[in-house]
Formats: structure tokens, C-alpha cells, sequence
């Protein structure tokens, strides 16, 4: 039972996480396996575009910059932080759902030659950001790629104003230093035309997506690196998926020596019942029958033992899906704690208990067997 709840638990987290971070990114993410940027006019957005399930495809340029923002009637009090920027094409929103994730304003970043950014909640947050501010710019500061000697050090940066519209919230991490623009307002800062970081793919639900991921890699070839949800995050989900089965190891050692119970059992019944099988012995039994006995006994302990116990870890993992007895605590996301039973861990279980149940079961039986 402990077993299974365990398992489901660390299954319920990863469910969690992965949720969570599906805002910061799209299904794929594709990069330049040779340069840091991509030129978009080589990239061939129309033949991924064309493979079936595919839903969005979206150009994105990132980097860091310093962000300035003086909020209204605080005008000797400016706000300065390093962020990341986030430039992205019309399909963005396609590619990621981030407008769903609007918490304040609305998910807007250009109107009639206006250049607006959504912020993280985070970053918002520290720099006191009023949305449709249309007096108090946020000022982006960017360092140009070549520049000649100067004695004015502002000559080698690149300043943009952008106006805020909205406040996102997609993961701790990103909240605290993303703001998104459109993709033209970032090239022009960085002096980056026709230039992208990575693109963003998204597939419809009922997509194949390891049939995508192969396909995407016939069509772009080894130039490019392609990455689904899990690879985006592979330190995250492995470290998730050595916990889960570190425990899982130490619960199948705790139940190894819980198993010397039963040893202890079957061979006190052994001796308990030492005149029964002399009884059975001048009936014409064999020792083999005498064995065959006691190990459908220990068999018959063992596996209604199992049986229970996957009974009661399951319903356990119900209830708590269901009604959300066991409560998180402290300010989070969800109000309890997460579960979710898999089929693969139930199997897994099984097999641990029955190996070691039978072991349990063969060791008595072997000395019962020599001393006849």
C-alpha cells in the first residue's frame, strides 16, 4: 500500500510540474545547432508548418537587456533591473496559450506603430509597473554588437521605449524577469534583423508527437536541435524520476525485512505442525506433497496480502484524487496534494512483492524439505 501512494504522489508531481512549466514554452522548441540566432529567411517555416498536427509555428529572439521604469510621481526613484526579453511573431500566442495567462491587462505588443510588452508578475512587481502607463515608458537598454571608440559610453547601447499592457504569470523563474515584445521591436533593438533565437511548435492535442518530432528532424535535418516538453526540461524530470524510484528501492528494502515475519511464521507452523505431517507421512504422502502444502499456505498469506494492499493504495489514491482529503500546505497552486496511479508503477509493485514473497515463502520450505 505505502508503495503505491508513494509512487502516485511523485506521479501527481510530475503531472503538476509539467503543467506548469507548458506556459513557458511550446511542445518543441528548434535551435541553431551552430550560431546562437537563426536566420529566418533560411528557416523552412513552410514545410513544418504543412506536417499534419502541427498547429502554430512561432519565431522567437531572446536575450538580456537592462530595463528602466520611473513610476508616476516617484520621478527621482527609477527602477532598474537585468530581465530577459522575448520577442515574438503574431503566432506566439498559438504556440504557447500565454493569453490565457494574463492575470492584468490584456496580451497586446503592437497598435498603429505603438510598442507594447507584457511582463512577468514578478518583474511587474519590482518595478512598480502601471499598466497602460502611457506617460512613464519602460526604457530598454541593450548593448550594440559593434561599436568604434567613443567618449560617450551611451554610443555603444541601444535604447527603446516599450509601454506596458499586461502582467503574465507562467513560472517562478520566468515571472521574475521576462518581458515579451513583439519580435520587430527586439531585432531592432539588438540590431537583429531577420533574426530568431528559436521557434516555437505547437500540435494539436490528438498529434503523434514522437511521429512529429521524427519528422521535423527528416525535414531540418542535423542543423537544427529539436527538443519536446521533457527534453526542454530533462535535469527537472530526471532528478523527479531518481527520487520516485530511490524511494521506491528503500520501500522494497523496508518490505525485504518486513518478509522475515513471514519466515518467521511458516516455520513456527513448521514445528507446530510436526505431528500433522508425520500423520500424512504414514498416510503414503511423499515429501514433495508435504511441501507443495506448506508453500500454497505461504502462497495463499502473501498474495491476499498483495491483493489488500493494492485495494486499499488504489482507493486511498481515489479518495484523495477525488474528495482532496490531504491538504498542501502553505500558498501554492493546488489545495492538495497531487496523485495519479499508472498502470506501469502498479505492475512494477506487483513484481517486487511477489519476487520477494516467494523468496520468503521457498526459504522455510527448503530446510522443511532437508529435514525430512
Amino acid at each position: 500500500m505505502a508503495l503505491i501512494v508513494i509512487m502516485s504522489v511523485f506521479n501527481g508531481l510530475e503531472t503538476v510540474v509539467g503543467k506548469l512549466e507548458a506556459g513557458s514554452s511550446a511542445d518543441f522548441v528548434i535551435d541553431y545547432k551552430y550560431s546562437k540566432y537563426i536566420n529566418t529567411t533560411d528557416f523552412p517555416k513552410e514545410e513544418v508548418v504543412e506536417i499534419n498536427g502541427i498547429s502554430a509555428v512561432s519565431s522567437v529572439l531572446e536575450d538580456n537587456l537592462l530595463l528602466k521604469y520611473t513610476p508616476a510621481l516617484e520621478e527621482n526613484s527609477p527602477r532598474e533591473f537585468i530581465a530577459k526579453i522575448r520577442g515574438v511573431d503574431n503566432s506566439y500566442n498559438n504556440a504557447t496559450n500565454i493569453e490565457d495567462k494574463i492575470i492584468d491587462g490584456v496580451y497586446f505588443l503592437n497598435s498603429r506603430g505603438v510598442n507594447y510588452c507584457v511582463l512577468g508578475n514578478g518583474l511587474a512587481n519590482r518595478l512598480q509597473i502601471h499598466i497602460n502607463d502611457f506617460d512613464n515608458p519602460i526604457r530598454c537598454y541593450f548593448p550594440k554588437a559593434e561599436t568604434g571608440v567613443s567618449i560617450n559610453p551611451m554610443d555603444a547601447i541601444s535604447v527603446k521605449d516599450v509601454f506596458p499592457a499586461g502582467v503574465v504569470t507562467i513560472s517562478a523563474d520566468l515571472d521574475d524577469k521576462l518581458i515579451i515584445t513583439s519580435i520587430d521591436f527586439a531585432q531592432q533593438l539588438m540590431n537583429l534583423p531577420n533574426k530568431a533565437t528559436h521557434y516555437f511548435v505547437n500540435i494539436a492535442s490528438s498529434a503523434d508527437e514522437q511521429k512529429i518530432q521524427t519528422e521535423l528532424e527528416n525535414i531540418l535535418g542535423d542543423d537544427y536541435i529539436i527538443k519536446n516538453r521533457r527534453q526542454q526540461n530533462e535535469v527537472m524530470y530526471n532528478i523527479m524520476k531518481s527520487e520516485k524510484w530511490s524511494s521506491f528501492l528503500i520501500l522494497s528494502f523496508i518490505l525485504f525485512i518486513a518478509t522475515f515475519n513471514l519466515v518467521g511464521a511458516l516455520s513456527v507452523l513448521i514445528i507446530d505442525k510436526q505431528s500433522d505431517i508425520k500423520t500424512l507421512i504414514f498416510m503414503g504422502a511423499n515429501n514433495s506433497l508435504i511441501s507443495k502444502i506448506f508453500m500454497i499456505e505461504g502462497f495463499m498469506v502473501t498474495f491476499s496480502g498483495t491483493i489488500m494492499g493494492l485495494i486499499l493504495g488504489s482507493s486511498l489514491i481515489f479518495i484523495q484524487d477525488i474528495f482532496h482529503l490531504v491538504p498542501m500546505q502553505g500558498s501554492f497552486i493546488i489545495d492538495a496534494f497531487p496523485v495519479e496511479l499508472r498502470l506501469n508503477d502498479l505492475l512494477s509493485i506487483l513484481a517486487v512483492v511477489i519476487s520477494i514473497s516467494m523468496l520468503a515463502v521457498i526459504y522455510p520450505i527448503r530446510k522443511l524439505s532437508k529435514i525430512m
